[in-house]
C-alpha cells in the first residue's frame, strides 16, 4: 500500500449554549470568564458571597450588581472589563 500523504485536521469545540460572544454588560463579562476558567454559577457565588440565582440575574441581564459587588466582580476576576483603552491606561499610570 502507498501512503500519498498524511492529513491531520484540527477544529476547536463549539462555543457553549448562552457564552457571550460579544459581551456588552459586567454580567455578560462575568459568564465569559465563568465559562472559560471551567466555574459554575455556584462556585462564582460562594466566591462572591451573593445567591447564585444572583449571579444568573446578572449573567441574564435581569438584574445589575450593586457597587459592592461590582468590586467584588472586579476582584475575582482580576481585571475591570468595562474600563476602556483610556481609562485602563490612566489607571495603570497609578
Amino acid at each position: 500500500m502507498l501512503t500519498i500523504c498524511d492529513i491531520e485536521m484540527e477544529a476547536s469545540a463549539p462555543l457553549p449554549k448562552g457564552y457571550p460572544v460579544n459581551p456588552r454588560t459586567l454580567g455578560d463579562y462575568l459568564k465569559q470568564y465563568r465559562i472559560d476558567n471551567g466555574y459554575t454559577a455556584f462556585e462564582v457565588s460562594l466566591e462572591l458571597e451573593v445567591y447564585e440565582s444572583t449571579i444568573h440575574k446578572w449573567e441574564g441581564g435581569d438584574s445589575k450588581p450593586t457597587p459592592k459587588n461590582k468590586q467584588k466582580i472586579i476582584e475575582f476576576m482580576g481585571y475591570n472589563p468595562m474600563l476602556t483603552k483610556t481609562e485602563y491606561h490612566e489607571y495603570i499610570k497609578k
